[in-house]
């Protein structure tokens, strides 16, 4: 029984396998419109076997094709003669997109083996070399989608003209050579984060890394896109993973030491971000491994150790306003500490402290006076009032209240 079992399994497998659908390739080799021809193969892919999907989706290359040539014929005489010839835009702009779309599905069939084992693609050569016009028109296309907020479209488009790195139709294109490639990469992936298609958005971010004139924005959008698609465990686990992955290809990079650091504050795992802050000042020292360092020492209440950090990352950027003061607010924290273990009683290293506070506070009161980026005035007002300075701790009381 167990025998029979396997020979019908086996049995399906081939039927699957070699599954035909004639009718349907004939059908589709009798249309005109490039959306039914689409349409009527995405519907019958099921029953046709690989030379028939390559086949039937060649046939839709070739009417969107001659849809995209007689609409951009007409453009370009208008463009040249001045004149205004009534052509179908939209038609044209999908036309473009639909043929290079096609035109990458008919390779993937095109390029397995046939009955035979052997690999003998019918339709590689000519697609290749008839849709460079189309791809170039989905630049324009994108623009007009995008500046008129239809975002899911220009997502389409752009992303078009990028799908192409990497797949065996393009395998004869130097890429390197494509100067807008990454830019392009950089509107697909702000095309589709608008338009909340998270994992596409991510994926174009990251061939736009890859240009160093928008390497940073895209960067933005790959972790925007990556933190909305956090929504299980197994979401997480990829979200470190990858933020990991990015930040082991350059560990000098601050914003994913930040990334990371922040994950595993998150996850309240002190251990891995202690671990990690600590390599990181070993090995890449700045001015925000020093302020992480702090900030987690801060939180431990170790006020002598976080003064430290935070002198250091400020010697790296004496403008960083919220580093000063949580630099002021550990001073005043260890003068309280020093000042209660010595019965109530400031000692000079207290003193010295507060004085240092006041003097970093009144530097961040000079820079931000409505203190609409930290809320000095407090911490001021404690620091004037721990030290004895009656009269300008009172001058601030109208600030606290």
């Amino acid at each position: 029984m167990k025998k029979i079992m396997l020979m019908a399994v086996a049995a399906c497998m081939v039927v699957s396998a070699n599954a035909q659908n004639p009718d349907a390739v004939k059908k589709v080799m009798g249309l005109k419109d490039f959306k039914e021809a689409k349409s009527l193969v995405e519907s019958s892919l099921s029953s046709m076997n690989d030379e028939e999907r390559a086949k039937s989706w060649n046939k839709v290359v070739d009417l969107a094709l001659a849809k995209f040539n007689k609409e951009q014929e007409v453009m370009l005489t208008n463009q040249v003669t001045k004149k205004d010839d009534p052509y179908d835009k939209d038609g044209m702009y999908e036309a473009a997109r639909v043929a290079l779309e096609s035109a990458l599905e008919c390779e993937k069939y095109d390029q397995l083996p046939n009955a035979k084992g052997k690999i003998k693609p019918k339709f590689h050569k000519a697609n290749q070399d008839r849709l460079n016009s189309a791809r170039t028109a989905l630049i324009n296309a994108g623009q007009d989608y995008y500046n008129n907020k239809d975002f899911k479209a220009a997502a389409a488009a752009f992303g078009a003209y990028v799908n192409c790195k990497g797949n065996s139709l393009y395998s004869d294109f130097d890429f390197s050579k494509d100067q807008y490639l990454g830019q392009i990469a950089y509107f697909a992936s702000l095309a589709a984060y608008n338009s909340q298609d998270y994992p596409s958005a991510s994926r174009y971010a990251g061939v736009a890394l890859g240009d160093t004139a928008v390497a940073k924005d895209a960067m933005d959008i790959k972790i925007l896109s990556m933190k909305a698609q956090l929504k299980t465990k197994e979401d997480s686990v990829k979200y470190l993973n990858d933020i990991k992955e990015l930040y082991n290809q350059d560990p000098s990079n601050e914003r994913m030491f930040s990334l990371l650091a922040e994950y595993y504050q998150s996850v309240n795992d002190n251990a891995a971000k202690n671990a990690l802050i600590n390599n990181q000042v070993a090995q890449h020292p700045s001015k925000m491994a020093w302020a992480l360092k702090g900030e987690s020492e801060m939180g431990d209440q170790k006020w002598a150790d976080a003064i430290e950090s935070y002198k250091k990352s400020l010697a790296m950027d004496p403008e960083f306003i919220q580093v000063q003061f949580n630099l002021a607010l550990c001073q005043n924290n260890q003068a309280i500490t020093l000042k209660d273990a010595n019965g109530g009683n400031l000692t000079p290293e207290a003193k010295g402290l507060l004085q240092e506070s006041i003097a970093n506070l009144n530097q961040i009161k000079a820079k931000d006076p409505d203190h609409l980026t930290v809320n000095w005035p407090y911490t001021l007002y404690q620091a004037y009032y721990l030290i004895g300075d009656e009269e300008n701790a009172k001058a601030l009381e109208g600030l606290i209240k």
